[in-house]
């Protein structure tokens, strides 16, 4: 096995093994925490979120 392939192999296995929240994982539900929290909040100007872009949702 050459040195980029075992680097590359390497690189991939621990990638997989990243149990770490990325940003965009956590979109959906930062964004349902963030409208509960609004909701619930006295304002006189209530603030609204745009809806997330089709090409970044997670729903599956």
């Amino acid at each position: 096995m050459t040195m980029q392939k075992r680097w590359m192999t390497n690189m991939i296995s621990e990638a997989e093994a990243c149990t770490t929240k990325m940003p965009w994982e956590r979109g959906l539900r930062r964004q349902a925490m963030i409208s509960r929290r609004l909701d619930t909040e006295e304002r006189k100007v209530k603030v609204t979120l745009p809806p997330m872009p089709a090409g970044i949702s997670l729903a599956s």
